[in-house]
Formats: C-alpha cells, sequence, structure tokens
C-alpha cells in the first residue's frame, strides 16, 4: 500500500517539482485550542502519469488517452482517529481542480489519526441548493448538467477527453475517440473509505500537515469496452440512470491511493 506524506512546514513554501503552486484555503474551520492545519494534497492521473491539460498519454497497457476535463466535488469529510472514531469536517465541500493541488480541510485537535473518509458528490440536500455568488463552490456552470444547476443537480464528476478505443490499445493519435463521462445525481453520491495507514501520524500543535492522495481517472474505464462506441458518452441526468454510468460510478472508490 501507497504511504502518506506530511510535510511538516510552517507554511506552504515548499513542493516538488510536479507540484501545482496554487492552493484553496478557505481557512474557516472554528478552531480547537490545541489544532493545526490539515491539507490535502490531490494529484490527478492517468494511470502512472501525473496529467495535466493539453497532453497525450500513455498507459502502461499502451493505451492513450488525454483530457479535457477532469474535476469532482469530495464532501462529508472524515479523519480517522487512531483508536477508530471519526472526527467530521462538518460542511466542507472541496472542487478538486486540475490546476489546484492544495485544498484546506480543516484545523483539528492534535492527536493521532489513521486515515481519511469522504464523499465524491455531494449530499441530497446540497444537490438541490441554487448556486449563488456566496456557495462559490457551487457557482461553476461546469458542474451542472445543463445551463443552471437546477432542477437536474450537480455533476459529481466531470471527466472529459479523448482516448484510444482500439481492441489491442494500439492506435494512432488521429485514432482517439472523444468520450465524456458526467456523473451525477443523488444516486452516484459515492463513499470512499481510504485504507489505514501501517503508522499512526501525528498532528502536531503549529505545525500544517498534508495527506497526499493520487486520483487516477483512468480507473474510471476499467471493465468498459472502448470499441463500443455507446460506451463512451454519459451527458444527462437520464444517461446517469443506465448501466454505464452505474459502471464507471462503481469505478470511482478505486481512483484514490496515497501518494508514494
Amino acid at each position: 500500500m501507497k504511504s502518506i506524506k506530511y510535510l511538516a512546514l510552517a507554511g506552504l513554501t515548499i513542493f516538488g517539482a510536479s507540484c501545482h503552486n496554487k492552493d484553496n484555503n478557505n481557512n474557516t474551520t472554528t478552531p480547537a485550542a490545541d489544532s493545526s492545519n490539515v491539507y490535502l494534497h490531490l494529484h490527478t492521473n492517468l494511470d502512472s502519469n501525473e496529467a495535466d491539460y493539453g497532453a497525450v498519454y500513455t498507459t502502461a497497457e499502451g493505451r492513450k488517452v488525454s483530457i479535457d476535463k477532469a474535476q469532482l466535488y469530495l464532501s462529508n469529510i472524515e479523519l480517522v482517529k487512531s483508536d477508530g472514531s471519526l472526527l467530521t469536517i462538518p460542511g466542507k465541500i472541496i472542487l478538486k481542480v486540475v490546476e489546484t493541488e492544495i485544498y484546506f480541510v480543516a484545523k483539528v485537535p492534535v492527536g493521532n489519526y489513521k486515515s481519511i473518509n469522504f464523499h465524491v458528490g455531494l449530499d441530497a440536500a446540497t444537490n438541490k441548493v441554487t448556486p449563488t455568488a456566496a456557495n462559490t463552490e457551487l457557482n461553476h456552470s461546469d458542474m451542472w448538467f445543463g445551463s443552471t444547476a437546477q432542477p437536474g443537480g450537480y455533476l459529481f464528476l466531470n471527466f472529459q477527453g479523448k482516448i484510444d478505443t482500439t481492441t489491442n490499445a494500439n492506435g494512432t493519435v488521429a485514432q482517439m475517440q472523444p468520450f465524456m463521462y458526467m456523473i451525477g445525481t443523488d444516486a452516484r453520491y459515492t463513499e470512499v473509505k481510504m485504507p489505514d495507514h501501517p503508522t499512526v501520524y501525528n498532528v502536531v500543535k503549529g505545525t500544517d500537515q498534508y495527506i497526499h492522495i493520487t486520483i487516477d481517472y483512468y480507473k474510471l474505464f476499467s471493465g468498459i469496452q472502448l470499441n463500443n462506441s455507446g460506451n463512451l458518452m454519459i451527458m444527462s441526468a437520464t444517461d446517469n440512470a443506465g448501466t454505464l454510468a452505474t459502471k464507471v460510478a462503481g469505478n470511482i472508490p478505486s481512483m484514490f491511493d496515497y501518494e508514494e
């Protein structure tokens, strides 16, 4: 199992060369008397490739894939304490986009933690909220099914690009076909429980902590017959009731792993 990396930093000043130096530090949680900031450092991957827009990546099996959009909502975040009890982070919603990797989670009490849980998507009540300038995480038209968020609700995951659809995964760039996986509706609200890390880690007062996680969008294609053109498009709430959306949404938990 891959490991969690924690950086003991006074601020957001030192990162590896592969990291984007933008963050989303909506630091609004009321701190405990003895507490520290916890951040998620989320990487967008296609198989083993850390991905960005404008490039074609080749997977281990030789299949070419590129992305035009890769983003999702994380909500209902829980930190798992060493004794198995849960610290719930109320009201926190993260819209993970490719160009931003660092997201503030909360100020949490000092202590030992071993894992993190979250959902991909929005709970049923939030999925019915009308976006306004005040709820900035929801006010993104590329996370709506149509020109407005309601009544269709929000996209929980929006993954678009081009992929080699040949049976033997040996097609050329020119042969790549467009795909569009727009996953949403209350039925697709998906829980992700990260495995326990083998070494309990400490949240120490005055030291920012980072949980590094990779999000492998290529895992969404697992079990999908790509040479069937009917398996390349999920574009509406109606499409999300179909068997393809059920299969793609079922692959969501496998996308997440601790970064090495």
